[in-house]
Formats: C-alpha cells, sequence, structure tokens
C-alpha cells in the first residue's frame, strides 16, 4: 500500500487521520494475509524452539569512560556548545578501578529482582489488554516465553524469546506485524523475511539489555545536551519528538555510542506509542553543519526507518535554513522507499510547522508556547539498589 505527500498532508489539514490498513480496520484480504503471516512466523520459531544466535553486534560494545570527576549538577548543558561538552568529557579507561557510570554490566552479572518484576508488569499489562478488549481469556504470550535477560548466559539470545519480547512492547500483537505487512507493500513473504531480520537484528544487538540499562547504558553526553526530547503532540495528537540536529555530534565519541543512543530513544518511542499510533519528529537543522550528520549516521538512521522500526513515523518535519542542506539530502535520498519519502516534509519556515502543530504545543526555541523543558540529572552510585 503506497501512500503520497499530499495524502499525509491532508490529514493535518483536515485533523482527521487514515485508518485504512490498520489494526481494526483491516479488510478481508488484509486479515488474511496478517493472518498467513503469523502462521509462518510462529511455525518457523516453533520449529526450532531453542535456536540462538550470538549476542556480538555493534552496539553491545562497552563505553570506556569515567564520569566519576563530574559533578552531580553538570548533567544538564543544554546551554553549552556540544564541541566543549564532549572534549571536556571525553575519558579513556584502562581497566584501572574507580566508578565508571556508563559501562555496560559485565556479562557475568545478572539482572536484579526490580527489574525483572518490571518486564513481568509489561508482559502482563499486554495480556491484560487482550483479555478485557475480548471479553475472555485469551493466551497472548506461550507459557515457554522466557525474558532474554532472564537467561543465565548472557553472550547468546533465543530467537524465539526475542521475537515474543518485540511483540510484546505494542498493546496488541498485529500491531508490530502490521506495519511489516506494510512496508512491504502487503507482500507476506517480503514482510515474513523482514520480521526475521529485525528480530536477528534485535537478539544479535541485545536490544532487550540497551531498555534494560535504561540510561545507564547510553552516551551520557547525548543525554546532557538534550539532543531529543518529546515536547507535546502535533494535530493528530501523535506524540511530537523534537531533534536539535546542531547538537549532534557522533564524531566525538566511537560511532555506535550515538547509535545505541539512536536505538533507546526509538525503542522508547515504540512504548509511548504502545497503541497503533506513530511518532511525529521535528528536525530543527539551524546552524547545522556537515559535522552533525556523517553519512555513517545518516545511513543507520535510514535502515531505523525502513528497517528496524518500519512505519514508527507519522511524519518527519525538517525545518531547513540552510544550502548546506542540499548535500545532507543528497546522501538520505537514494536509500529511501517510497512510503519513508511521503512521510518527510520540508518546512521553511515556523510559520509552515504550524500546519502540523499547534502554537500550544510548539517548542519556545521556535517562537511556540510550549515551555516545557527536560533537566538531565546524573545518576548516582546506588540509586537504583533495593
Amino acid at each position: 500500500m503506497t501512500i503520497s505527500q499530499e495524502s499525509v498532508i491532508q490529514e493535518y489539514e483536515t485533523k482527521v487521520q487514515d485508518t485504512n490498513g490498520c489494526p481494526g480496520h483491516f479488510t478481508a484480504q488484509e486479515q488474511r494475509k496478517l493472518g498467513k503471516l503469523w502462521s509462518m512466523l510462529l511455525d518457523h520459531y516453533k520449529s526450532d524452539q531453542e535456536k540462538t544466535i550470538n549476542v556480538n553486534g555493534e552496539l553491545v560494545q562497552r563505553i570506556s569512560r569515567d564520569w566519576s570527576g563530574l559533578d552531580v549538577h553538570e548533567g544538564h548543558l543544554s546551554d553549552e556548545e556540544p564541541e566543549v561538552v564532549t572534549r571536556r568529557a571525553w575519558k579513556f579507561t584502562k581497566g584501572e578501578s574507580g566508578l565508571r557510570r556508563l559501562n555496560i554490566r559485565s556479562r557475568t552479572e545478572k539482572p536484579n529482582r526490580e527489574k525483572q518484576a518490571l518486564d513481568r508488569h509489561v508482559n502482563e499489562t499486554v495480556q491484560q489488554y487482550i483479555d478485557r478488549t475480548a471479553g475472555r481469556h485469551v493466551p497472548v504470550l506461550p507459557d515457554s516465553f522466557f525474558p532474554s535477560f532472564k537467561h543465565p548466559r548472557t553472550d547468546t539470545r533465543n530467537l524465539y524469546d526475542t521475537f515474543w519480547g518485540a511483540v510484546s512492547i505494542k498493546q496488541h500483537p498485529d500491531i508490530l506485524l502490521h506495519r511489516y505487512l506494510r512496508v512491504s507493500g502487503w507482500d507476506v513473504e517480503k514482510a515474513f523475511a523482514l520480521a526475521k531480520s529485525v528480530v536477528e537484528w534485535r537478539a544479535s544487538e541485545a536490544i532487550d539489555k540497551i531498555n534494560y540499562e535504561g540510561e545507564m547504558g547510553v552516551g551520557c553526553d547525548e543525554l546532557r545536551l538534550g539532543m531529543t526530547r518529546l515536547v507535546g503532540r502535533d494535530r493528530l495528537g501523535n506524540p511530537l519528538l523534537f531533534v536539535r540536529v546542531k547538537r549532534i555530534m557522533p564524531r566525538a565519541n566511537e560511532g555506535y555510542v550515538f547509535k545505541r543512543y539512536l536505538v533507546n530513544k526509538f525503542d522508547l518511542m515504540q512504548t509511548v506509542t504502545r497503541k497503533h499510533a506513530r511518532i511525529t519528529m521535528l528536525y530543527d537543522f539551524t546552524g547545522f553543519s556537515m559535522d552533525n550528520t556523517p553519512f555513517s549516521m545518516v545511513y543507520f538512521m535510514v535502515l531505523m526507518g525502513i528497517r528496524y522500526y518500519a512505519e514508527a513515523s507519522g511524519v518527519m518535519l525538517l525545518l531547513v535554513d540552510s544550502w548546506l542542506f542540499t548535500n545532507f539530502w543528497s546522501l538520505i535520498r537514494p536509500f529511501l522507499d517510497v512510503n519513508l519519502s511521503a512521510r518527510i516534509v520540508f518546512v521553511k519556515t515556523v510559520d509552515e510547522v504550524r500546519r502540523f502543530v499547534d502554537d500550544d504545543q510548539l517548542p519556545v526555541e521556535l517562537g511556540g508556547k510550549n515551555t516545557f523543558a527536560t533537566n538531565f540529572v546524573l545518576p548516582k552510585e546506588g540509586e537504583n539498589a533495593p
């Protein structure tokens, strides 16, 4: 199912979201294809339920930095220049003792009971929702499902459990598979291949552990600089993510650090939009340079949009005031599919942004009336202790 940019803009002008092909609004043919995809995936993972994959992806590398020298009040530094913050805070460590706030835990460590309980709560919420809407008990997660970070071995991931872990993020298990079908043009075979590749990616990169770690497992520079923040909602009621491109400094860190930050943020967005809502992203390119948008990062973000988090975005507003964007766009355009391209809208002024975001939801930095601001506080040693 192909969409056009005109139809996307029309939704915002009328404030009526198109529900064709969305959960609860399937045609008989779409419902049959969704059922076929479910059957193929269930047969695939049940046939080899114990199959595992090694955790050896790029994102599982350790962040080798020592943050013990930072004062707790240095958490929020959104008013400083990104180059200054990353240059001052960067410090390699070689195994010496001391507090390392952002190091990924040793593979031999086991998750604590508090976070295991949180995982159970998330799964139970999905089940309770299905039971309530169906009016009877309809098992969703199989009894044999075992959350990945409960396994004693942390250097592998079970594909069967990874699949069910991904499906349970959304409020209804059909939502994720539906998105694979839409991005594949409702071709069941293509959607099947896409779903398998995403599950393998989530397993090899231990995405569950990135989420399990939370802020402790992503780059602290990115959090302190306030690169992204949820500020409100667009005119269709979708959550609005505000991205200040000028504050992105991926070249100041190892490449995987910023990628892990993006994955953590996108997975968080999946939780925020647990129903079938999409996230609207407002990119402010004011004052940006090509240092803010290296090719490796841009290509990874495109992969996230067309594969790893397919159909997760409602519209991406690019507020551009520089001729440099021509070079940036030339890097992106060849990799975009038709539907993702239709959801990318260029806006030259804030008045054009107001076609999609009402003034009371627009950040004050752009002349809006939304004064909401985040204040990142550095984590403290032992703050999560029971």
